[in-house]
């Protein structure tokens, strides 16, 4: 057994790079760090002005085709998404009538 801690799956320390051979993906580059028992990326604070957000805000993370987006969590869009889920489910049977 040895002395090292064991690390997260996908934490490399050096060797290969994920990016040999392939272009690396424009824009900045952030570091993954230790943030008590968990890992976090510091935001700097030109992102967090174009994001809208500061200390204590919630951001959404999204899944894209090239990777995953950050944008700023909009509370009042998730309510609607959620009523809309709610009439979905209670009418599922109509809609699917008129799906027809």
């Amino acid at each position: 057994m040895s002395d090292e801690p064991k690390k997260p799956g996908g934490v490399r320390d050096g060797g290969e790079t994920p990016y040999e051979g392939r272009p690396k993906p424009a824009g900045r580059t952030l570091k993954v760090r230790r943030v008590g028992n968990s890992l976090g990326v510091v935001l700097p604070k030109e992102v967090l002005a174009k994001l809208g957000v500061g200390e204590g805000d919630e951001l959404s993370v999204s899944d894209m085709p090239s990777g995953v987006a950050l944008s700023r969590h909009e509370a009042e869009m998730q309510e609607q998404i959620e009523a809309a889920r709610r009439a979905m489910k209670r009418y599922r049977n109509a809609l699917r009538e008129l799906a027809k």
